[in-house]
């Protein structure tokens, strides 16, 4: 976990990543962390923090991932964690229906404990194992995402695909609602609007063969 005081980033945002055992949440955070994918890794137990600071417009931008367990007996520990939470990652396994099957339970959870603001993304993880091994298809998951008006991307930790794209634009969209509610502030009025980012993976949604319907704009009331 870094060591990094305050004064070297201008916005700290909390992520937490969530989802059954074994979809690859360590691997993700890793990946983007770290920079490097392991093979064997043993399941988290309670709750793990990494973070990396990025460059979002000249801004530093310090996200904290939490990588929480994935275990039922672990969930009511888990559930602790979703206080202050600015975003959720919800991660299923691409070759593993139960996973997601599982996603409607987490996403019950996130809307029991975070706040409406925090900004939501299901992200659909091993695109590198393609062919047969794939249960769930683009489609499935892109619909589930447009009914519960989240953000989807579909991800691979081996192979370092979509990785800093999930969370470029994660830092990207935190930083602009976190600028909207300063500014509602200095304004002193009641409303402002959050706009949620298209992830720009043009090639992706072209490997897709449609466009995914993950842009929206919700106005909400308060801060």
């Amino acid at each position: 976990m870094e060591d990094i005081s305050r004064n070297d980033f201008k916005y700290l945002f909390k992520i937490l990543v969530i989802g059954d055992v074994g979809v690859g949440k360590t691997s993700l955070i890793r990946r983007f962390t770290k920079g490097y994918f392991a093979e064997n890794i043993s399941s988290t137990v309670g709750v793990d923090v990494d973070s990396k600071i990025l460059n979002i417009h000249g801004d530093k931008v310090k996200l904290q991932c939490w990588d929480t367990a994935g275990q039922e007996k672990h969930r009511s520990i888990t559930q602790s964690y979703y206080r202050n939470a600015d975003a959720v990652i919800m991660v299923f396994d691409l070759t593993n229906r139960g996973s997601f099957a599982s996603i409607p339970q987490w996403l019950m959870d996130v809307q029991r404990y975070t706040t409406k603001n925090a900004v939501k993304v299901l992200v659909g993880n091993k695109t590198d194992l393609k062919g047969a091994k794939r249960m769930v298809n683009s489609r499935s998951a892109a619909n589930l995402a447009e009914f519960e008006d989240l953000l989807y991307i579909e991800t691979s930790a081996k192979w370092d695909d979509n990785i800093e794209t999930l969370f470029t634009e994660l830092a990207e969209q935190l930083r602009e609602n976190a600028k909207s509610r300063n500014l509602n502030r200095q304004n002193c009025t009641t409303n402002y609007s959050v706009v949620k980012k298209t992830f720009s993976i043009v090639s992706y949604i072209k490997k897709l063969g449609q466009k995914l319907p993950i842009q929206t704009t919700a106005t909400l009331c308060g801060i």
